[in-house]
Formats: structure tokens, sequence, C-alpha cells
């Protein structure tokens, strides 16, 4: 899997082990990130979903009852009012929710996945080193 008949002496072995280990620690740090955004967009997804559910139902109970009223009436007009500001809101929800979407977070979790396996390879072309390390003649 490795070149690591390459390796002639310890003090390559030990370079490449410590700029293996830090390439490691800024994976394992952008997998955290990742980790806290995913949870977070799962639970601004799902008070996302309800915000919408809510606005839907308002805008479809205001859409029936317009028809309803009397011509000219502060209730009719009201109404109006509430079946425009809820399609207006129902737009922009649908914008943001792009970023909240199912889509948003399978491609994070696929990122994330992305760098478990490169966090797995890591740690085995160090511990490839470091067997080769133990099989050098001393000095070398």
């Amino acid at each position: 899997m490795f070149s690591i008949s390459l390796i002639t002496g310890t003090e390559l072995a030990d370079r490449l082990i410590k700029q293996a280990q830090r390439m490691k620690r800024a994976l394992a740090h952008r997998l955290e990130s990742f980790d806290m955004r995913t949870e977070n967009s799962v639970e601004s997804s799902t008070e996302y979903d309800a915000e919408v559910a809510e606005t839907t139902a308002r805008l479809a109970t205001a859409t029936a009852l317009i028809p309803t009223l009397p011509e000219g009436s502060d209730l009719k007009e009201d109404q109006i009012t509430e079946k425009l500001e809820m399609e207006l809101k129902l737009r922009k929800l649908t914008k943001a929710g792009n970023k909240l979407g199912s889509e948003a977070i399978l491609m994070r979790e696929l990122e994330m996945n992305l760098l478990e396996r490169q966090i797995v390879g890591l740690d085995a072309f160090i511990g490839a080193v470091t067997t080769k390390k133990g099989e050098l003649p001393l000095g070398a």
C-alpha cells in the first residue's frame, strides 16, 4: 500500500510520522467542525419543517376563509393581508430551506465520511512507518 521500503533512516521516518500526525490533527479538527454543523443543521431543519407546516396551514386557512367573508369587511382585509404575509414568509422559508434541507445535511455527512477515511489512512501510514522505523538498524 505504501512505499515504505523507500525509508532508509530513522530521521526520515520521524519526519514522516510527524507530518502525518499534523495532517491527522487538521483532519480531526475539520471533522469535529462538520459534526457540529451537521448537528446544528438537523436541529434547525426540524424547526424549519415545523415553521413551514405552520405557515402553510395559516396560508390555507386564510385562502379558504377569504371567499366566505363579506366584501369590504375589516376581517376580510385582515385575512387578505395574512394571506399575503404567509405567501411571502413561505417564499423566504423555501429559499432558506435549501441550506437546511436533506441534501445539505447529506452532503456534509459525505464530507465527514471522507474525512474519517482519510484519518484511517493516516493511521495506517503512521503504523507502517513506525514498523519500518523499528526494523531499521540503529543509527540509520
